[in-house]
């Protein structure tokens, strides 16, 4: 809580609820002791927890927030109801504050503002009445569907929360399935807004405070991958690379393969790497700092182009009638799809002319990084000031 805050702006029913809560999960071992546990109550807690934390991730921030991505209205229906048991206020409310988290993030109008501390980005900005509201975009605030949500807010997050934990469980349902599993996914969430804009790890945009963190990724269904996320807030992943969890973003992917969810938006190959070294070489960070994350993208981008042409090698090898370069570089493999390609495709079967198609899409590639690795290459500090 600021400081400066006076009992007057001071959000008590906010305070109060979430107090009550924490209390109720610090004591829920001495029921459990004296009551003991079910592995019903256990199987509900991860269920609802898992159900009611990606509602957030995937419906309220991805969908709604962003627009990263299109679905049929039963499953937004069903991602605002579950979302509701989470207990972050509306989609609407929340999309609020979340989008000037994005227009003004370390500013004084960010509403979880990191250059306050860690615990006000983490919870302390609930505490106040200020940074609670603000517009929305027109096709947020005409959605029907998000209003009736809005209108209902109360109900609904009583009952999905409380409820039904308790029509289902009984009281010990209640606590584990209502009340802690609330509590979790309540720092879970606000993990990112803290935790996740206080470490280093930067290496798509330097310029903000959001930072990318396993362990948040981990606890988040996949929101860890923070600064790929202020970097690119409309793609609908947050966790890009292969290796990265993010079980939200496979969620949403295979939804669009059974056709309930699409137009997923996602940012290019070689946008993504031409904004990380762009946003690197124009952030005024300390010189000794800016050449360290200078050297850390180079041998990123090495790694990439690594990656690309032993995948091109590989293309190459399985299209035997074209030419086998010298050197695995963009420009060479683009010579030999001008020189024999286009003979070839006529003559060629489907899955062939596939991998053509893939050996051109890696030579683009290739081209992009060895352009920017140069470019970084060429980059020199400014003389320090006399």
């Amino acid at each position: 809580m600021p400081a400066t805050a006076d009992r007057s702006s001071l959000n008590w029913p906010t305070i109060l609820f979430i107090a009550a809560t924490s209390l109720a999960t610090i004591l829920w071992p001495v029921y459990a002791w004296f009551f003991g546990v079910t592995w019903a109550e256990v199987a509900l807690a991860l269920g609802w927890y898992l159900a009611s934390a990606m509602a957030i991730t995937v419906g309220y921030h991805r969908l709604v927030a962003h627009r990263a991505f299109e679905c049929r209205p039963w499953f937004k229906l069903a991602l605002l109801v579950a979302g509701s048991a989470a207990w972050q206020g509306s989609a609407l409310s929340w999309t609020s504050d979340h989008l000037r988290h994005h227009a003004w993030t370390d500013q004084d109008r960010d509403p979880y503002n990191i250059r306050r501390g860690f615990w006000y980005a983490h919870v302390g900005w609930l505490f106040t009445k200020q940074g609670m509201t603000g517009e929305l975009p027109t096709h947020l605030a005409e959605d029907r569907m998000l209003a009736w949500q809005d209108r209902w807010y109360i109900p609904l997050a009583i009952t999905t929360g409380f409820v039904l934990p308790w029509a289902i469980c009984g009281a010990g349902g209640l606590l584990l399935a209502g009340v802690v599993r609330l509590v979790a996914v309540h720092h879970g969430t606000w993990f990112v807004n803290s935790w996740a804009h206080l470490g280093r790890r930067r290496p798509w945009n330097p310029a903000v405070s959001a930072a990318d963190s396993w362990l948040v990724a981990l606890v988040t269904f996949g929101e860890g991958w923070h600064n790929y996320h202020h970097a690119f807030p409309g793609d609908y992943r947050a966790g890009v690379e292969r290796t990265q969890f993010d079980p939200s973003k496979w969620l949403i992917w295979s939804l669009s393969k059974l056709g309930v969810a699409w137009n997923l938006q996602r940012v290019g190959f070689s946008t993504r790497w031409r904004r990380s070294v762009h946003s690197l070489l124009n952030w005024e960070g300390e010189t000794s700092e800016k050449l360290a994350r200078v050297r850390e993208l180079q041998l990123r981008l090495h790694r990439q182009m690594v990656r690309s042409r032993s995948r091109a090698l590989k293309t190459l090898g399985r299209v035997s009638e074209l030419p086998l370069p010298a050197n695995l570089s963009a420009a060479a493999i683009t010579l030999a799809l001008e020189t024999r390609g286009r003979d070839l495709r006529d003559k060629l079967g489907r899955p062939a002319r596939r991998r053509m198609d893939r050996l051109a899409r890696l030579s683009g590639r290739l081209a992009t990084l060895e352009s920017l690795s140069d470019m970084l290459a060429d980059w020199q500090p400014l003389p320090a000031a006399a």
